[in-house]
């Protein structure tokens, strides 16, 4: 339970910092992303997340 959790929290993590950077980023570049980059970066980061935490210890 207390993987899944860790897990959780790292895609949590991982949305709010793509969106901080999104944030950040100037109008017009944000204006030109398709909001499927978005996404899509949210979910490879979730991903690499979880990935790190089925993995077994080396």
């Amino acid at each position: 339970m207390d993987r899944l959790i860790r897990a959780a929290g790292r895609c949590v993590l991982a949305f709010l910092l793509v969106l901080g950077v999104v944030a950040l980023l100037p109008r017009a570049v944000k204006d030109a992303l398709p909001d499927g980059v978005i996404g899509g970066a949210v979910l490879v980061l979730g991903a690499l997340g979880a990935r790190r935490v089925v993995r077994p210890p080396r």
